[in-house]
């Protein structure tokens, strides 16, 4: 084994715990705003306060944005090793299979809809309670407009980053930067 062979090696352990620890992070990232979104809701709810409602939709958000940040970091570096670790085919292979194993028909579905739905639904019902509850606090038809204009906003901006993270094909990002430089030729015409 050489150098490099042993360097390569290193290389792939610690971007593939890299990769583990990325969906860790999304998974328990995700989760526990989960918990804290239905903790606000049913606080919310006790209180009879349609002003709280708004929490529950920020804690959502913020859940489900840093569960998409990870979620995006470890596809990166998946795609790094398919591109530059599993090519060969002389290593090991666990990206370039999966992505095989993806590509049949009635494989799993390997976008993350979980979180987008769950965080969607928690919006939705702080939206319902908020104006449920509107007329038992004060200002409470406000902050039921300020909840339904923040839980529209974030399902509108959170279905359409789900959507660009499905096409996002990893291992072809990274194929481009290993392509080598070439020379791009200008016209110029006289004027």
């Amino acid at each position: 084994m050489t150098g490099t062979e042993d360097l390569r090696g290193h290389e792939y352990a610690a971007l593939m715990e890299r990769a583990r620890d990325l969906d860790r992070t999304a998974h328990w990232s995700w989760t526990g705003a989960a918990i804290a979104s239905a903790v606000l809701l049913s606080n919310a709810i006790g209180a009879r306060n349609a002003g709280q409602m708004l929490a529950v939709v920020v804690c959502a958000a913020l859940g489900y944005y840093a569960n998409l940040r990870a979620r995006r970091q470890a596809r990166l570096v998946d795609g790094y090793l398919q591109e530059f670790h599993e090519t060969d085919r002389s290593g090991a292979q666990w990206h370039s299979r999966l992505a095989q194993l993806d590509a049949f028909p009635g494989a799993p579905d390997r976008t993350d809809w979980a979180p987008l739905a769950l965080s969607n639904l928690l919006s939705l019902v702080a939206v319902v309670f908020s104006w449920v509850l509107a007329g038992d606090s004060s200002r409470g038809e406000l902050m039921g407009g300020l909840t339904t204009i923040a839980a529209v906003a974030f399902s509108v901006h959170s279905i359409l980053e789900s959507m660009r993270n499905a096409q996002i094909a990893a291992a072809s990002k990274w194929a481009q930067v290993g392509e080598p430089l070439r020379e791009v030729t200008t016209e110029r015409k006289a004027g």
